[in-house]
Parts: C-alpha cells; structure tokens; sequence
C-alpha cells in the first residue's frame, strides 16, 4: 500500500508517465500525418497545423518582399474548409516554424511545445489549488492524475491536429491565477493573446463589463490592438492594416459556411440543426441568422445566472467563488458558441481540476462519480475503437461530447454545493471585489 501511494503521489512518476505517453502519440500522429494514408501521391496529410504554416510562411515571403501583391496570400478566400482564418499576430509568431519542412519536422517541434505546454498548465493549476485552499499533497496528484485522464482525449485531438487550444488553455490558468490575486492589467494581457488565437471566448469579456472589471477591460482592449498590429513592425502600418482587413473577411465567410458541420458540438447547432428541418424556417432564415441571436441569449442568461447566483457566494469565499466564476464562463463559451469544436475541450482542466477537488472533500460522492463517469463514457468512449463493435452506434452524430460536459458541470456544481455545506473553507483569500 506505501508503494502504490508513493507511486500515486511522486511528481517524478507523473513526469515519467505523461512523457512516455506523450511520446506514443507524438509518434503514432505524425506518422498518421505524414504517410500516404489514402493513398494519394504526394499526401502530407491535411492537420490544422499546415493551416498556420502555410499562413505563417507566406507572411513571411511577404516580409522578404519575394512575394507579389496577391500571390501567397496569408488569408486564401479561395481554399475552403483548411483556410487561415486566426489573427495576423499568430500568423507572425509562426513564421519560426515555417522555417522547418513540413510535415514530420515542424509538427514534430509543434508536438514537443504542446506537450510542454500541457504539463505546465496541470502542474501550475494543481499546485494553485492545493495552494489556495491549503490542500494535503495527495489531493495535488489527484488533480493531476484526474485531470489528465479525464482531458486525454482532447490532447489526442490537438496533438493530430496540430492545434493551438493547449496553448489557450495553458493561458487560462495563468488568467485563473492573475483573476484570483486580483491584478486585472495581467488578466487582461492574457486575455488578448488568447483571443489572438480563439476569438470565440470574446462574449467573456460582457461578463467582465456586468462585474465592473474595468481595468480589465480596458487592458484587454489595449493588448488586443498592440498584438494585433506587431506584424507592422515587418510590414509597416498598411500593410497591417491590409492583413486586418483580409481578416475580418475570411471570418465573415469561414464561420458562417461551418456553422451546419456534423462535428460542431456547440448546443447552439443542435437547436439551428433542428429548426432548419422546417421548410418555412429554411426559407425565412440563414443558419447564422438563427445561430448568432441563440447564441447572444443563452450566452447572457448563463451570465446573469452566474451574477445572481455570485451575490450569495462571493460572500462566504471570494477565492473559491473565482475557481468556479471561471470554469462556468468557459463551460458557457463551449456550450453556446455558435462552432465549437472537440478540440476545445482541452479547456476543462480548470472545471475538471476544481471538480475533482471539490467532489473529494464532498461527504455525497456517489452522485458525483456517477456523473463525472457519465462525462467520461459520453466524452472518451463513445464515437472511438471502444465502440467499434457497436458500429450503429458509432454512426450517430450529435453532440455527445457537449452532453458529457453537462455531466461534468452537473458535477462542478452540486460537488461545490454539498463540499460549502459540508467543509469549513480551508483559505479565505483576502481579494478585494
């Protein structure tokens, strides 16, 4: 028994762990990516990753002045589902990784910055928790082991992918940080770089705007454009405000034309999915104009919720109340942006590392296994090889993972619930409001 809790609770063995792990992705994914697969001459695979370095290597043939006007264009209105559509500073800070061959070069450094990225956002998000509410040890390696295993699935996506939402996610638990010692300028620089590269978290900012976070705000808006206009220091003021310009094009075309995708997971698109079935609704209205107002509406009736609900429990403790204000705003992001895409997901580590610690320290555990093993099955099981042999079951499209993640918010919030009944807070963090 003292070796296996040596084992559970050594931070050498986690390493060791997540790195072979990481290692076997690594290698099974860009082997995927990077053979002839469909058995086309010439395939280099198709990951969202080739989407930024070709951006980023055409940015930079820009910057040498080797391209054209119009030839090699960072923003190609003409390529259709595997475009640019991120804002020109994560064009720039990718041109470093157009310098390397694609594929198996560059993904693999992509790969290791990934991994790097990740288990710096779980070890820095169960040392704060164990900090903040001054935690036993083996509470910390809870949350590590829980967290990991319960966003696996997601780091698969990102890591064959070769997306960016590790990096995001990463931010946040400096920005979950930042919020809880209350240094709202920090909090907003953050926020600007991961809207750099996600601008579907921008509704989290009216959340601000109703807590009076002003600063915050204001710092977000300033970062936004400072970041938004460094290629300028390349490409000169024009030429920035060119790739502004081509940018706020792609997206008035890219999201509308994705938001019907089978892969959406947002419950905005199971509802607009619904609707269009109707012949009359079909001619009245475009997806977009269905899906941008629903989205507005449940967006802000979670907000004032969270408001409502935040009156009576900033009162008994603020620390604790900012872990949850938090998790809920991204849960909220996920669930009712217009796309929401699995890859997303790799977000849940702040309500999953809250959950878990909060469901140990509740004296009702059986419901909250319950749930957080709904979350799983629906979330990591369903739609993989574990299903295989269910093949009609694995034709189903709908959002499975947005309805696991409902289990895993059902399970924040009554684990927060019976642990504030239950428990004498452990650390009343003395931030002011």
């Amino acid at each position: 028994m003292k070796i296996a809790k040596r084992f559970f609770c050594s931070i050498l063995v986690f390493v060791i762990v997540f790195a072979a792990l990481s290692l076997t992705i690594d290698i099974y994914y860009q082997h995927r990516n990077t053979c002839n697969l469909p058995g086309e001459d010439g395939w280099t695979g198709l990951s969202d990753f080739k989407v930024y370095w070709i951006a980023a290597g055409n940015l930079s043939r820009h910057i040498a002045g080797t391209a054209e006007p119009g030839q090699y264009p960072v923003y190609d209105e003409r390529e259709g589902f595997f475009h640019f559509r991120y804002s020109p500073f994560a064009a720039f800070i990718m041109i470093p990784f157009s310098r390397f061959l694609y594929p198996a070069t560059a993904l693999f450094w992509w790969s290791i910055l990934l991994n790097v990225t990740l288990l710096a956002a779980l070890l820095l998000l169960a040392n704060r928790i164990r900090h903040d509410f001054n935690a036993e040890r083996q509470y910390g390696f809870a949350i590590l082991w829980g967290v990991s295993i319960g966003t696996l699935k997601y780091y698969f996506m990102n890591v064959a992918q070769g997306q960016t939402d590790i990096i995001v996610a990463f931010l946040f638990v400096l920005f979950l940080i930042s919020y809880i010692r209350n240094r709202e300028t920090a909090c907003g620089i953050i926020f600007a770089l991961i809207l750099q590269m996600k601008l579907l978290f921008v509704p989290m900012l009216v959340y601000f705007l109703f807590r009076r976070k002003i600063k915050l705000l204001v710092s977000t808006a300033l970062a936004f454009a400072a970041f938004l206009f460094v290629p300028a220091c390349a490409l000169g003021l024009s030429g920035a405000f060119e790739m502004i310009k081509s940018w706020v094009n792609i997206l008035t075309l890219s999201v509308p034309s994705q938001l019907l995708d089978y892969k959406n997971q947002s419950f905005v698109y199971a509802i607009v999915i619904q609707l269009m079935k109707n012949s009359t609704v079909k001619e009245m209205f475009s997806p977009a104009q269905l899906a941008y107002p629903l989205s507005a509406f449940f967006t802000l009736l979670a907000y004032v919720v969270t408001l409502w609900y935040g009156k009576f429990l900033r009162s008994q403790d603020e620390t604790r109340f900012r872990y949850l204000e938090i998790s809920i705003l991204i849960l909220v992001t996920l669930f009712f942006s217009p796309i929401s895409w699995g890859a997303y997901y790799i977000n849940l580590i702040i309500p999953l590392g809250i959950t878990i610690y909060f469901t140990l320290k509740s004296a009702k555990r059986r419901l909250l296994y319950t749930a957080l093993g709904a979350y799983m099955l629906l979330t990591s099981v369903y739609g993989t090889d574990l299903t295989d042999f269910m093949p009609v079951v694995n034709t189903w499209h709908f959002i499975h993972i947005s309805i696991g993640t409902l289990f895993l918010a059902f399970a924040m919030l009554y684990s927060y619930r019976t642990y504030s009944q239950t428990c004498t807070p452990f650390y009343r963090g003395q931030v002011q409001d």
